[in-house]
This record gives C-alpha cells, structure tokens and sequence, in this order.
C-alpha cells in the first residue's frame, strides 16, 4: 500500500458507502437463474423494464465504420451534439425562442464523469458544492476523487413530518453554515426529478434558487437525468427542463447536465451530456475531456436511436407507463407485507420508493435504523437505507422497483422475512 500515492491510498477509505456497497454486492449479485443465492440489489438505479425495446431497437441499428477504429471528437462527435439539441427541442418541448448550440454542448463519461467534469471547471481545490439532502450520495466520490471537492448538505425542510420541502431557503441556510465553518461554497446542485424522494420541481420553486446563486456568484449544475422517467399518476406530473426558462439570471454560471444512464436505462454506455450558458466552457473544457471521451462507435448508435422520433415517442410512453405500474404494484406489496405500517412517499418520477420505516423501528434512531439495514442485508437483500443517502430523519429507506418481475418478487420476499426476524428479535 505504501507504494502507492497518498490519493490513491485515500480511496481506501469510504467516501460513499452507497458506491462501496454497490462494488460490494456486485461480488455477488443475485440472479434467478445464474445466481440465485446471491444478494437481491434492490438498491441500485437501474431501470430494467424497457430492457426488450432497447435491445432490439440497439440490434437493429448496430454497425460498424472505418472511423470507429480512431479517436473521437473530445467534445463529443458533432452529429451527436447537433442531433441532441434537436432531441431535447422534442421532449422537453422546448419554446421557438430556444435556440441550443451544439458548440455549447459537451458529451463526457456518464453523468458522474460530467459532473466531475463540470466541478473541475468551476470549482478549486477545497471549494465545497452545495446539495441538498436526502441525495445520491454517489455525488461525493465524483466530486471528489479527481477535483478534490466536497458536498455540504443542504438538509430539506419537515423531514420529521415525512415532507422534505425544498425552498430557496434550503440553500441559503447550508450556505451561510458553510461559510460559518470556514468553506467556501462554489457551486450548487439542483436534482430536478428529485433523488430519493421523486419530487418534481416547478419553474416558481427553482427561480428564486438561481437568482440567490447568481447573487452569491454561485454556479448552478441541473442535473435532470430522471425528466423523462415520469409517472403517468396525475397531470401535476408534468415536468418542466431547465432549457426551457425563458430568462436565466445567471446563463454563464448555468449547466445543465444529463445522461442515457436513467431515461433510456443505458447505464453502461456511459454517455454524459452538459449544455452551458456560455461559449468559453466547452472549449477549455474538451481538453480534460479527452481523458474521458466515449467511443465515437457508441455515439453513433445513439445519434441514430434518437434521429426516429417516432420510435423515441413510443419508448418514452411505453418506459413511464411499465414505471407507473411497477411503481404502484411495488407499493402495493409493501404496504401489504407490512400491515401497512410502511408509509410510501407520493413520488412522481424516478425508480425508487421512498419508504418510511418509522412505524417499523422500535427506537426513532439512527443505530436503530442501522441495525434493521443489517438485518436486511444479512437475508441477502440490498436496499438503501436513509442514512446512507444522507438523510436526518432516522427510518426512511429507498428500494428500486424498476427491474425485472422476478428479481422484485424475490426481493419483497426477502423483505417479508427480514422484518420478522427484526420484529422477533428481542
């Protein structure tokens, strides 16, 4: 170990246990047919409903050309970025006063390699990158581990009352506390469909946010990676993108970031999308990017998959219809399984059940909540529990439903007898 950097030694160390846990139960993931004995991950993001739509559409439009075999444009190839702008016009239904750029778009690895990218063009080493929390706590290792930056937490309100409110006050306050413990706040992180909780922000909770960033001279990363997984519950599902405000305050401090990895459920492609505010980022930034360039063969395929919108059309409307019903059947079990006494959050995207546990616990505390992780995790059953997702009110846990029938059945299984033996264990 010794031979090694004094980085890289500090990767020993946990900076997310949710990725930790991740790397940990992939050793061994459960499969019901190669691995059936292995740890059911009801706690990864994964969206495995469209899988069918995917694969046959991939095979259909898969080749190979002489120009895959060099190096890629390290901003992203040009037909992607020119046809991206044309495809984010088309589902987020973006106003004729919106213009997209394509020489202000840069394709990197993956939303966590964008966003790690983005931290190492507007933050120094030190600055810290205001959140709030509950959050995808993954965001501590990509800001961190090559940029040298940190989260703070930015708590949302009435986690007590199972609410988690967001408001420009959210922010103002973990930045004042930032500033109270001698950091220096950078830059904050709006994730509109919210993670774990679902929630979807509108135009009048997000304005006053971008006005105090611009006012503090904050940049602001919109990480909209779950603005198409919505659910078809109810018209006030309705998402609203960021590229489509017809002011920003502060456009040059304004990055908009997205990825393939959740609305098309193509988390191994790894490709990442950032669209600035201004025309100076992307040029600076394309040269750190080279490390992280995706495949120009991948590229390709997804420039064709986006190029039929008719196709596009059908995929997103069959995507959040399966989501809308697993979500609810999800849901369904677990407040039976429970007597229900497990409360589900209203959520109105996402793949994730925002679960409160509390009526579960027998002591409203963290070590509780710990302990009946462990319980869980011990039957072989990985969900996420709050406090790994950085949440202050002790009971809450976040369980993906959007995978396959059998994988969710074996899980809720799991589950059912992992309470019992919680509950039985005096």
């Amino acid at each position: 170990m010794e031979k090694l950097s004094n980085r890289a030694q500090n990767l020993v160390k946990d900076i997310s246990p949710i990725l930790s846990t991740y790397m940990f139960v992939k050793l061994n993931e459960y499969d019901d047919i190669k691995n059936p004995n292995g740890i059911c991950n009801l706690g990864v993001a994964e969206n495995q409903l469209t899988e069918d739509l995917l694969t046959e559409k991939i095979k259909s439009i898969q080749t190979w050309k002489s120009d895959y075999n060099y190096y890629p444009n390290s901003q992203g190839e040009l037909n992607l970025r020119q046809e991206l702008c044309q495809f984010f016009h088309h589902v987020f239904q973006l106003d004729n006063h919106v213009k997209l750029l394509p020489e202000q778009m840069l394709i990197s690895a993956g939303a966590s390699g964008t966003l790690s990218l983005i931290c190492y063009m507007v933050a120094d080493i030190g600055d810290v990158i205001l959140t709030t929390s509950p959050y995808y706590t993954a965001f501590d290792f990509d800001i961190n581990a090559l940029t040298q930056n940190t989260i703070f937490r930015c708590p949302l309100l009435d986690q007590d009352k199972g609410l988690f409110c967001l408001n420009v006050d959210v922010y103002r306050y973990g930045y004042e506390k930032a500033l109270e413990q001698g950091f220096k706040p950078k830059a904050l992180i709006i994730v509109n469909p919210q993670n774990p909780t679902g929630d979807i922000y509108d135009e009048d909770i997000i304005r006053p946010i971008l006005e105090f960033a611009y006012e503090m001279k904050l940049h602001v990363i919109v990480d909209e990676i779950y603005a198409l997984s919505l659910f078809q519950t109810s018209i006030s599902n309705k998402f609203q993108s960021i590229l489509n405000y017809k002011s920003i305050p502060d456009p040059e401090r304004t990055h908009f970031l997205w990825s393939f990895s959740k609305d098309f459920s193509m988390s191994g492609i790894r490709i990442g999308v950032v669209y600035t505010g201004t025309t100076f980022f992307c040029p600076i930034a394309k040269k750190i990017n080279f490390l992280m360039t995706p495949s120009i063969s991948i590229q390709e395929t997804i420039t064709t998959l986006i190029k039929d919108k008719q196709w596009l059309n059908y995929y997103i409307e069959i995507n959040q219809k399966r989501l809308t019903q697993q979500y609810l059947y999800v849901k369904q079990q677990i407040e039976l399984i429970s007597q229900h006494r497990i409360k589900i959050y209203e959520s109105k995207a996402g793949f994730f059940i925002w679960a409160d546990f509390r009526s579960i616990l027998k002591e409203i505390t963290i070590d509780e909540e710990l302990k009946l992780f462990q319980i869980i995790f011990n039957s072989k059953l990985y969900i996420a529990c709050g406090y790994n997702l950085g949440c202050i009110q002790p009971g809450w846990f976040r369980i993906i439903f959007s995978l396959k029938q059998t994988w969710i059945d074996e899980g809720l299984k799991r589950l059912k007898l992992a309470l019992d033996i919680y509950e039985n264990n005096i």
